[in-house]
C-alpha cells in the first residue's frame, strides 16, 4: 500500500486537506512502497499490486500507472497487478493505450482488474454517479475491442463516442492480459461471467464470496467457458505476528497510535469510503496457523488468488509481517 507515513486525517475523511500533507514525507513513503515491493519479489510473492484513490493519504496513486510504471523497472519477476483502474474516472482509450504500455515495459507481467470506484471516488471529477455502472461496462467492452481490433474502428456508444480508435502498441500478452471486475454484485459477477473475465471480491465474508462464486460458475457455464480457482481473487488487509496475541497487539497499538493522530483532524469533512467491518476488523491478521486456516476457507469458497494490503504498522513492522509470512504462511499457501 502506497500510504502516505505521517500523521493525516482517516479513510473516514474525504477529501483529506492538501495542508496536511508534508512533501518530503509523502515522498519518503513513495519510496518505501517501492521498497516494500521489492522486499515482496525477494521473499518469492507472485504479484505486486497498486490500486487508484484520490484525496487521501491512504493510498498515494491517483494514477495507478504512474506508480505500476515505475515497479516495471524494479521488479524483475513478479507479475504486476492493478487492481484497479476507475474506469468512469479516465478515458477509456486512454486507458488501452497505457495499460498496453505497461505490459510491453513489464514483458507481459500484467493482471488488470477493472473497477467502477466507491461514490465519493466519482466526486474526484465531477462524475455522475448514475452514470458510472454504465460507463463502467461499456469502457471495459471499448479496452477489449482497443486491444484486440486489427484495423482502425469508430465507437458509438451511450457514454463514449470515439471516431478512430487504433492502440499502438499492442499488449505483449495475447489476447491480452488477464483481466477480472468486480464481485460485489450480481450485475458485476454477470457482466464478467458473460465476457470471460475474473472476478474480485474485496472485504467480504467468505459465505458471500462463496455464494457469488457459484452465481459466476453458473453463468460462465451457460455462456460456454468453465472458470477456475485463478479468475477469482479477494483482497484483504493483512498483518502476520509470530501469534495470534502478537498480531493483534501489533495492530491494536498501530490503531490507537492512528487514532490519537487523526482526532486531530476530525473537525475537516466527512464524505469517505464505506468502512466494512473487514476493513476495521481485517481477515489476514493472525499467526501463520490461523492465516493459512482463512486461506483454505477461502479455497474451499473458490477462490485461487488472494492479494493482500500489508498495509498495517511502520515500515520496519510492514517489512517484518511480510517476512513472517513469506516464511511461516506462504509454503502452505502454495500447496493449496
Amino acid at each position: 500500500m502506497n500510504a502516505y507515513e505521517g500523521p493525516a486525517p482517516g479513510i473516514e475523511i474525504w477529501p483529506a486537506f492538501p495542508e496536511s500533507c508534508d512533501p518530503a514525507v509523502a515522498s519518503q513513503s513513495i519510496q518505501h512502497a517501492l521498497d516494500l515491493s521489492v522486499h515482496a519479489e525477494q521473499l518469492g510473492f507472485d504479484w505486486v499490486s497498486v490500486s487508484e484513490h484520490h484525496y487521501a493519504p491512504y493510498m498515494m496513486t491517483p494514477n495507478p500507472v504512474v506508480f505500476a510504471g515505475a515497479l516495471t523497472q524494479v521488479l524483475k519477476k513478479a507479475r504486476i497487478a492493478l487492481l484497479g483502474p476507475l474506469v468512469p474516472l479516465v478515458n477509456p482509450v486512454r486507458l488501452a493505450e497505457e495499460l498496453s504500455m505497461l505490459d510491453a515495459l513489464s514483458g507481459g507481467r500484467l493482471e488488470v482488474l477493472f473497477l467502477r470506484g466507491t461514490p465519493n471516488e466519482h466526486k474526484t471529477y465531477d462524475t455522475k454517479t448514475s452514470d458510472t455502472r454504465g460507463m463502467t461496462q461499456e469502457g471495459i467492452d471499448l479496452v477489449l475491442k482497443a486491444w484486440t481490433e486489427p484495423q482502425p474502428f469508430s465507437w458509438e456508444g451511450e457514454h463514449y463516442q470515439f471516431s478512430k480508435i487504433a492502440v499502438w502498441p499492442r499488449p505483449l500478452q495475447k489476447p491480452h492480459p488477464n483481466v477480472y471486475g468486480s464481485g460485489n454484485s450480481e450485475e458485476s459477477v454477470l457482466f464478467a461471467a458473460q465476457r470471460g473475465m475474473g472476478i474480485a471480491f474485496s472485504f467480504a465474508p467468505p459465505d458471500v464470496v462463496k455464494k457469488w462464486v457459484q452465481l459466476f460458475h453458473d453463468e460462465a457455464k451457460k455462456c460456454g467457458w468453465q472458470p477456475g480457482p485463478e479468475h477469482v481473487i479477494y483482497r484483504g488487509i493483512a498483518f502476520a505476528g509470530d501469534s495470534d496475541d502478537d498480531a493483534m497487539a501489533q495492530m491494536g497499538a498501530y490503531f490507537g497510535q492512528k487514532a490519537e493522530e487523526q482526532a486531530l483532524f476530525q473537525s475537516q469533512a466527512m464524505g469517505g469510503p464505506p468502512v466494512v467491518p473487514l476493513i476495521s476488523e481485517p481477515y489476514f491478521v493472525g499467526g501463520p496457523s490461523t492465516l493459512i486456516e482463512r486461506f483454505q476457507v477461502l479455497r474451499d469458497c473458490g477462490v485461487g488468488v488472494v492479494d493482500m494490503a500489508f498495509g498495517v504498522g511502520t515500515h520496519e513492522q510492514k517489512m517484518a509481517s511480510m517476512k513472517t509470512f513469506a516464511e511461516q504462511v506462504l509454503p502452505s499457501v502454495h500447496k493449496m
